[in-house]
């Protein structure tokens, strides 16, 4: 049997560009009233294609590595990991989530990849009739035409009754996706 690891989590009052510093290299889906946006983490920033976004109207945020994400909502961080040496020492540790198993999964970006090249290097365009076009970071080759954002859920079991469900969800990277043919 496999040993599962452990889900670690911390939690700290904190402006969401400091909270960003956590991780960078990463990306963030950033909401406002106003829009809702797909950005890299850089230093802090976060950066689209059209360049810096203004944070001053950002509401929640859900930025993430392949090893943390950090999840923001009107001042309060809490940053989710497998690796508790991730988690900074200035913040206030939450008991590690009980589960019983862990879920690869993955959620569809909505629209095809644009023809006529990237806005910038390392991104792709998506459009749609019914959400328009999106920019995402990620590289989406020419044998591919969607993308995947890769998320791992850790499944939990209720003591009392028994049921199994999904305790949480960690998001990790956006990923190239090509739909399987239609074989109908």
């Amino acid at each position: 049997m496999t040993k599962l690891p452990t889900l670690y989590s911390a939690t700290a009052e904190l402006p969401l560009h400091t909270a960003l510093s956590f991780v960078t290299g990463g990306c963030a889906l950033l909401t406002s009233p106003a829009a809702y946006r797909v950005s890299r983490v850089v230093d802090g920033e976060c950066v689209t294609p059209a360049g810096p976004v203004d944070l001053s109207a950002v509401y929640e945020a859900r930025a993430f590595t392949k090893d943390l994400e950090l999840r923001w909502l009107d001042g309060r961080a809490v940053l989710l990991t497998e690796n508790e040496d991730l988690l900074p020492d200035t913040f206030e540790q939450i008991e590690p989530l009980p589960f019983e198993e862990v879920i690869e999964t993955r959620y569809l970006v909505w629209g095809s990849a644009a023809s006529g090249g990237s806005p910038a290097p390392g991104w792709t365009t998506f459009v749609s009739r019914r959400v328009g076009a999106i920019d995402i970071p990620v590289t989406v080759p020419p044998d591919k035409s969607g993308a995947q954002l890769v998320a791992r859920e850790y499944v939990a079991v209720e003591e009392q009754h028994g049921n199994a469900h999904v305790a949480e969800e960690r998001l990790i990277r956006f990923k190239p996706y090509a739909p399987a043919e239609n074989t109908r």
